[in-house]
């Protein structure tokens, strides 16, 4: 039960959806104090998010919730795009094994299982309290504290300090709107049905066996495949369909007659939805922040809306950290919004250009489309990679903005004793920053790198492990997928950040202490034994 005024705690997380659980979850394995709220009791329903990238699984990976949704998960099948004479225009896939974070880059999933995963990792750790059914009514700040007057179920009021609160309070966010933060527009809005299906099995071979991209002016349609017997439909909303909240089943019905009979399915739940591409112009107010749908939503055409929104969490989780750890200063907190805010436009750029291509209505136009598309390809489709259509981090807090620096470090499979099983990296190594040596440094080298390291709290690893140096890690790969990023990046170092981006690599090893220094002054650290 939530006390009157009791003592504060370090983060208030404001909605307990995928992002707020996420939040909450990396900060309490922190040992930071959190408290959870939301107005409702009860998972979210409706269809909302549907696939997961390789990014997202390393951050469940690190709650610790990976190998629960394995059963209601499965890769993402290859996308095609299909054109005005229902041939291929455009085709994505995830390429080959060994994959680059170890993840397959794309899965498809059940959000209702990832929420109550969530919400059970989140339940036991003893540092987190989760108050379900009750609502922030209001939020203010004081110089030390973020002010919550929260609404208990039995209608009674409480009082609550917390030293900063975070807003993943969805589309609609009330943190938003009493913070007087503004969503900038980036000019898309388009209705669609979201429709989740469960097929009966016997008519699974009769659906595609990819997802499918159905770029017809007449009605622009997604399939995707999901886990098990689930199957997604998304359609566009004609004019006099556009303004319906709800679309009788015998409608859905007809929408699906191409594909399913009444005999053939059920449908689980449906829910229509405006489409927006939106950003929040500033992303931090004093004592709050926000996080998730509460500061950008985009369309679903690369199913990036959910991922974006762990990247928040898992971007802000370490910054928060620090600061209430007074490893670094309170302006630390403002690279959140320097890197997220351009980033998310970045990616709702690339989903707006899809977009663009999938809901063309004009015949001609969409004929032109499909004619310069296959043209640009040298008249064969060829794959692309899901991947590489999103960016990495081109400001604040990294060395500078030439790759690698801003994208994420791979996750090898390997071992750090000799004839051990290999596992995933990140399961082998502490959190925190990383600096990692592609060579054995000498015995003087790798001092003064430890020295450098030691404010940062870094552990240093190195993956020659032919040579290993005394009193380091040694991490013997198995796929060799860190040789050949440190082959490709022509690097002998790289420093990574505790969320796994690459703040800068060097270029020899005597570069990587001025490397760490550089990154000390970035982020305004200090020692941890000092701050203590």
């Amino acid at each position: 039960m939530l006390q009157q005024d009791p003592e504060p705690v370090d983060v208030a997380v404001i909605g307990f959806g995928p992002v707020g659980a996420t939040l909450a979850a990396l900060l309490g394995q922190r040992g930071l104090r959190v408290a959870v709220f939301d107005k409702s009791t009860q998972i979210y329903p409706l269809p909302r998010a549907f696939a997961l990238d390789h990014e997202a699984l390393r951050v469940f990976q690190e709650i610790g919730v990976a190998g629960t949704l394995a059963p209601h998960m499965t890769p993402y099948r290859p996308t095609i795009y299909q054109g005005c004479d229902g041939e291929p225009i455009q085709h994505f896939d995830m390429g080959p094994s060994p994959y680059p974070l170890a993840w397959a880059p794309s899965y498809t999933f059940n959000q209702p299982a990832l929420e109550a995963s969530l919400r059970e990792a989140v339940g036991k750790l003893p540092t987190v309290s989760v108050h379900l059914g009750h609502e922030v009514l209001q939020l203010g700040q004081s110089p030390d504290h973020a002010l919550l007057g929260v609404r208990r179920p039995d209608g009674t009021q409480a009082q609550l300090r917390a030293r900063y609160a975070v807003g993943c309070d969805g589309g609609t966010s009330p943190t938003r709107k009493q913070m007087g933060l503004r969503l900038k527009s980036l000019e898309f809005d388009e209705p669609w049905i979201v429709v989740d299906m469960h097929v009966d099995e016997d008519k699974l071979d009769r659906l595609p066996a990819t997802n499918v991209q159905y770029c017809h002016p007449s009605r622009p349609c997604t399939y995707v495949v999901g886990p098990g017997t689930h199957r997604r439909w998304e359609f566009l909303l004609l004019a006099d369909e556009a303004e319906q909240r709800q679309m009788p089943h015998e409608s859905i019905w007809k929408l699906l007659a191409p594909w399913l009979t009444p005999a053939d399915a059920r449908i689980w739940r449906a829910a229509t939805y405006r489409f927006h591409a939106v950003v929040l112009e500033r992303w931090r107010k004093g004592r709050v922040l926000l996080a998730g749908d509460s500061a950008h939503q985009m369309p679903p055409f690369l199913a990036q809306g959910m991922c974006q929104g762990l990247r928040d969490a898992v971007n802000l989780a370490w910054k928060l950290q620090w600061v209430l750890e007074e490893r670094a200063p309170e302006n630390l907190l403002d690279s959140y919004g320097e890197e997220r805010g351009p980033q998310v436009e970045d990616v709702t750029a690339t989903v707006k250009r899809l977009g663009q291509i999938i809901c063309e209505r004009d015949p001609v136009r969409a004929a032109e489309r499909d004619h310069r598309l296959r043209e640009q390809q040298g008249g064969q489709v060829r794959m692309q990679l899901r991947q590489s259509l999103l960016p990495g981090v081109h400001h604040g807090l990294i060395d500078r903005d030439e790759l690698p620096a801003g994208t994420p470090f791979p996750q090898a499979m390997g071992s750090l004793e000799p004839d051990a099983a290999p596992q995933m990296m990140d399961d082998l190594l502490p959190y925190g920053f990383l600096l990692v040596l592609r060579h054995a440094p000498g015995a003087d080298m790798l001092r003064v790198l430890q020295e450098s390291a030691a404010t940062l709290s870094a552990r240093v690893l190195c993956i020659d492990a032919t040579a290993p140096a005394p009193g380091m890690a040694t991490l013997a790969e198995a796929d060799g997928i860190l040789a050949a990023w440190f082959e490709r990046h022509q690097c002998e170092a790289a420093l990574v950040r505790p969320d796994h981006l690459v703040y800068g690599v060097a270029r020899s090893l005597g570069e990587a202490a001025v490397l760490m220094q550089r990154a000390c002054t970035d982020l305004g650290a200090r020692s941890f034994a000092s701050a203590a």
